[in-house]
């Protein structure tokens, strides 16, 4: 099927139509599924949530009641990727609130033993350090979003934003060395 047809279906998606989510799944779930695998190379060994539920989570929020319009097939892997990015954080956050627990509550042997990876660290790091660039440069910080979250090439993330192909370079690379610089003194590492 092509962008067009998507583009369609999740017009009638935003406009309310139950049969239209039946019709869009089917087409995009595959590609969503990659965007997650890829999404979940960098996490550590033991990390608990798996692609198909990171899946799952985004559609949810994706689907679920929003005031979201997609005006294109890539606009809406663009949002995919971010919405599978608040997921990745907001379950690091709440691996870390489990180490976190009052003195003398019960915690269970699994709990321990899943442990704080440093990937999910570096995970919110790299969320805080995106939040703190879309407060100076939204554009900078959806471009890396886009790039590292939603694997998307220049060419793609340039006709998602609606710019050119050079300014796209131009604010990937000022993103990169801010972003580099900001993780760098909270001892993290990028690897985009």
């Amino acid at each position: 099927m092509s962008a067009h047809e998507i583009t369609e279906i999740l017009g009638r998606v935003v406009e309310g139509h139950k049969t239209a989510v039946e019709q869009l799944l089917p087409l995009v779930y595959d590609e969503l599924r990659l965007l997650a695998s890829r999404q979940m190379l960098g996490q550590g060994a033991g990390h608990t949530l798996q692609p198909t539920a990171l899946v799952n989570e985004a559609c949810v929020r994706l689907l679920g009641p929003s005031e979201t319009s997609w005006e294109s097939r890539a606009h809406f892997f663009a949002i995919a990727a971010k919405a599978m990015r608040q997921v990745l954080a907001n379950h690091a956050r709440g691996k870390r609130a489990v180490k976190r627990r009052p003195p003398g509550e019960r915690i269970t042997l699994s709990e321990v033993a899943s442990g704080d990876s440093p990937v999910d660290a570096d995970l919110l790091s790299l969320d805080e350090a995106l939040t703190k660039l879309a407060a100076l440069d939204e554009r900078q910080s959806q471009l890396i979003e886009l790039r590292f979250f939603g694997g998307m090439t220049i060419e793609e993330a340039a006709l998602v934003m609606g710019i050119s192909t050079a300014t796209t370079e131009r604010e990937w690379r000022m993103a990169r060395a801010w972003l580099a610089a900001e993780l760098d003194d909270h001892g993290s590492e990028m690897r985009p």
